[in-house]
């Protein structure tokens, strides 16, 4: 009677062992699928008429892309941080005009001190030329 459980036991083994190899078959074989369409797809080159199918063609290919993906990454970069350059000088050009712009307001409104508090306040040696024009003619009415 003994043999005959230890023979049951066995077979539940067996069976469950059976069963989670069945599940993470199909397991694997979802996350295989999902996986291969979560990738993107690769470029071929216009040269490569046939099908990419090893792992080494492929990371080979991968490795091109992301020398291509690096440069332009480089250029990008680049490209930033001389328009950020420029942003800061125009912004910077904008606030100058802003307060040259309030110093000529107050001046027509007959208010030649607060004129005068935010012309002292503007950097002479940063305006253009147009701005100087603006700044000395303001600057001479008001003194």
């Amino acid at each position: 009677m003994a043999n005959k459980n230890d023979n049951k036991s066995l077979f539940m083994y067996t069976a469950l062992i059976f069963f989670v190899a069945v599940v993470l078959i199909i397991l694997s074989f979802f996350g295989q699928t999902n996986l291969q369409k979560n990738q993107p797809e690769i470029e071929q080159n216009k040269e490569q008429t046939q099908t990419v199918s090893g792992i080494t063609e492929k990371a080979a290919i991968l490795s091109e892309e992301n020398k291509v993906l690096l440069e332009q990454n480089k250029a990008l970069t680049t490209e930033n941080e001389t328009l950020q350059a420029e942003n800061e000088a125009l912004v910077k050009k904008q606030n100058t005009n802003d307060i040259l712009l309030s110093s000529y307001g107050y001046y027509t409104l007959g208010n030649n001190a607060k004129a005068l508090e935010l012309l002292k306040t503007v950097n002479y040696e940063e305006l253009s030329a147009d701005q100087k024009i603006i700044y000395d003619k303001l600057n001479n009415n008001l003194q």
